[in-house]
This record gives C-alpha cells, structure tokens and sequence, in this order.
C-alpha cells in the first residue's frame, strides 16, 4: 500500500523529569522517505530468500563461529508452523528503542505466552554483535524476546522498510514497525510513527482477536 504523502521527522533534544538531558530516537523523528508501503496482510513471508542474523557475542576462542553462514535464519526457520509477533527498531540503544519501545514487550512477554505466541522477536538493521550487546545492556531474557539482525538491511529494502537515518548519523536502518505472522502468513502490520510505549499492546490486542 502505498502512501502519497512522505514522512519527514526530527531529531530532538527531550527532557527527563529529574531535568536531565538526553537524545531520544523519537518514533515520529529522523526518518525520510518518499513513500511508505506497509506489508500486506496475507503477505507469505516465507517466500523471502533473506536471511537475518542471530544476535551473538564475538566469538574469541573458537568454541562458536562468528561467521553469517553458520548463524543464518532463513524466513522457513523464522516463521514456519509458528505464531510470532516481530517488532522493528531503527538501531540499538538509541532512545526510543530503548526507552518506550522494548520494555512493554518484555513486560508483556507473558501475556503474548499466555496468547499463544512461539516467539517474539526484536528486528533491526545493524551487525549481530551491536544488537546482542543492546540485548545484554537491556537485560533482555532471550527466552522471551529473541534480537535478530539484517545486517545489509535487504529484508528491509525488499519490503520497503528502509529509511535514512543519515541527519542522525545512522545511515540506513529499517522504519519502526511491528506485525503479527502465523505460519509465515502476515496477520497484522503497523507502522510505529507515534506512541512507542503503546505499540506492545495494540500488537497483543491483535493476536486476541485472531483466534
């Protein structure tokens, strides 16, 4: 589906309330597009030849490989015979990602358990080892949130994801998003372009209704 009118976004200073300042990576800032086309619902994603990468620590004494090849998830391994609810983030430990839209998904990692979600998964563009470090900063329990990486953002760009982030110095990440897959079928797909903190629960409400 594409939009005519195009997203234009800033990057700003925001207070906290004990009046210390911070960057925040706004979920209405930074980005430039010409046009925005979300994924359709019905979408089979398992068609998709890209492979993202698992989040992982460097490997420094050969006791794993740090190498794509033996650390790829193809869409097959990713979305087949499961239910699983992504959310795309810009870059890691930026601030919005960091402040408003992970910590509802870990909050509410149980209830999307409870709903009968196999996996949720945090997508961004990035190296795997920038995001497994943003994971451990995070104090991220891998068995409720899974950090995986496209790390030349050609998942992005196939779906029309892609955004320049170049005025904040982040060149090419993917747009704020989340969705519903139910065995590699997309259910539901949002853009993320206001309130970060409320998407975690507009995505549950989603898979409740999807019974």
């Amino acid at each position: 589906m594409l939009m005519s009118k195009g997203i234009s976004k800033t990057f700003s200073w925001m207070s906290t309330k004990a009046n210390k300042q911070k960057w925040l990576f706004s979920s209405n800032s930074t980005a430039t597009t010409t046009a925005t086309r979300m994924i359709a619902i019905g979408t089979d994603l398992i068609n998709s030849d890209h492979v993202w990468q698992k989040a992982r620590d460097w490997n420094m004494d050969g006791t794993a490989s740090n190498m794509a090849a033996d650390n790829g998830i193809t869409m097959f391994d990713m979305f087949s015979k499961k239910t699983v609810v992504v959310f795309g983030v810009p870059a890691p430990f930026t601030g919005t990602c960091t402040n408003e839209h992970y910590p509802p998904y870990a909050k509410l990692a149980p209830d999307f358990q409870k709903e009968g979600v196999d996996e949720l998964v945090c997508y961004t563009v990035s190296d795997p080892y920038a995001h497994y470090g943003w994971s451990k900063s995070l104090q991220n329990n891998d068995k409720d949130i899974s950090f995986v990486a496209d790390t030349e953002g050609e998942w992005a760009k196939e779906y029309d994801l892609d955004r320049d982030y170049s005025a904040a110095s982040l060149g090419t990440k993917s747009a704020r998003f989340s969705m519903l897959v139910k065995d590699g079928i997309v259910k539901s797909f949002h853009f993320v372009e206001d309130d970060a903190t409320k998407d975690a629960e507009t995505i549950l409400e989603d898979v409740k209704n999807d019974k």
